[in-house]
């Protein structure tokens, strides 16, 4: 029986023209080539799965290939240069991983070795994958060889994280940045790969896969080699959601509404169900942060700041949540603590900021009750305004506070004695932005309904 091999390398880039969505890296290669101006080292950066390796194979298979046309740069993949380096088995093609072989000792028996002449081809081609992880020792080694190495030879360095390469391996490189490849690229792809498999892959479920690739090529194919087994009629939208652990964006918009509105324990009961019904914690989160992305974009555009802040800090929470997610050894618990902690803090902000004036009301000290006036309702915009130009740390001790304006007087009282005195202490940054807005005479007291 032979054995399946996986349809990201079934459909790995065998011409330029395959390669997808780098189209500047593959113009140039490919005018280099034909003009016979092909460089000695290349530096290939961007993200993963944007085809960093495959170029590099199609470089070497062109340089190589005898059946090659002379005003052309696409290999043949008829001759035995083409066929063996598609096969993975031509000498003049070393390829090298930089994570398991990164150390000096490497370094020292690839300069040995890189006199020796190509087996076949005119030259011998050196791919150093996940060239950021070389230990500084190495790259100090392979500075002289990479700047003047002998005729026959090229290097190709592709990097994830190029900010980790030195400079004076950079400045000996001619660099190519690999751009993520867009949803519409990646259907098309993925189009043309379910056509040539006679899989029938609905439209919806198909932009499903290019959207939890995030720009990854090789991700989205793999994707799809794991959906094709439930093939026996069609590819649906639902059975994708089920395989991939994806929630409905219905279910997520809902549970967003429950975080934003302070609704911790409606949020936590649908996160529950999400969980039971199959949702992957990661790709809820996700798909939380995308929501919260629009929305905050929303209130960007109607210029509604106070909404604009409070959705800014919830992204921000989750962009932390998703990169910690993966780490945590219960994850489920993590994003429970972390939603119902939104929860809680958006209805806080709700009940303090946005409440109408009968919430105004609070107790004295004597028991008594402070009634909302004409002047205390007009107050609530008014701090408003101010806690918005304090900055986060200082904001966050009179979120509790609840405004007063008597006369000349801003009176704040505070529930807590613990945000009480924290406000005295951070009261020098508060009573400008007060004085801009009932004027230089006004007088700050901070009492606090504590008993």
């Amino acid at each position: 029986m032979p054995e399946y091999q996986s349809l990201y390398r079934k459909y790995r880039s065998q011409t330029f023209a395959d390669l997808v969505g780098q189209d500047a890296a593959s113009r140039a290669l490919q005018g280099a080539i034909i003009s016979s101006r092909v460089a000695h080292a290349y530096l290939f950066s961007g993200s993963r799965g944007t085809g960093k390796t495959s170029a590099a194979r199609l470089l070497a298979k062109a340089l190589n290939c005898t059946g090659r046309a002379r005003d052309s740069a696409e290999p043949c993949n008829r001759c035995q240069s083409c066929v063996e380096m598609t096969a993975g088995s031509a000498l003049d093609l070393i390829e090298i991983d930089a994570a398991s072989n990164r150390g000096i000792d490497e370094i020292r028996d690839l300069r040995e070795k890189v006199n020796l002449a190509p087996a076949l081809g005119p030259y011998k081609v050196y791919i150093i994958d996940e060239a950021h992880m070389l230990t500084e020792p190495a790259f100090n080694a392979l500075l002289k060889t990479l700047e003047e190495p002998p005729a026959h030879v090229v290097f190709v360095l592709c990097t994830t994280d190029a900010q980790k390469i030195p400079l004076t391996v950079i400045g000996r490189c001619q660099q190519f940045v690999f751009r993520r490849h867009s949803e519409e690229q990646i259907v098309g792809r993925l189009t043309h790969i379910a056509k040539t498999e006679k899989v029938q892959v609905d439209a919806a479920a198909m932009e499903l896969i290019a959207r939890t690739a995030q720009g990854s090529m090789r991700d989205a194919v793999g994707l799809l080699d794991q959906l094709v087994p439930l093939a026996s009629d069609s590819i649906s939208l639902e059975s994708a959601r089920s395989l991939l652990g994806i929630a409905d964006p219905r279910v997520l918009d809902s549970l967003l509404d429950h975080v934003l509105g302070g609704e911790a324990a409606e949020a936590l009961a649908e996160l529950n169900r999400i969980y039971s019904s199959g949702g992957e914690l990661r790709q809820v989160v996700r798909g939380l942060m995308e929501g919260c992305r629009d929305r905050l974009v929303a209130a960007l555009t109607k210029h509604d700041q106070p909404t604009a802040r409070r959705l800014s800090g919830v992204l921000d929470a989750l962009l932390h949540l998703d990169g910690e997610v993966r780490r945590h050894a219960e994850p489920r618990f993590l994003v429970e603590a972390t939603l119902a902690r939104l929860a809680v803090e958006a209805g806080t902000v709700v009940e303090q900021v946005n409440a109408p004036p009968p919430g105004l009301r609070a107790a004295s000290p004597q028991g008594g009750e402070v009634t909302s006036s004409p002047t205390t309702a007009q107050s609530v915009s008014g701090w408003s305004e101010v806690l918005e130009k304090l900055n986060r740390t200082v904001r966050a001790a009179y979120l509790d506070a609840q405004p007063e304006v008597d006369g000349s007087v801003l009176v704040l009282w505070f529930r807590y004695g613990f945000h009480h005195k924290k406000a005295q202490e951070q009261s020098a940054q508060l009573i400008p932005h007060v004085r801009a807005w009932l004027g230089d005479d006004v007088k700050i007291d901070f009492r606090s309904t504590a008993a």
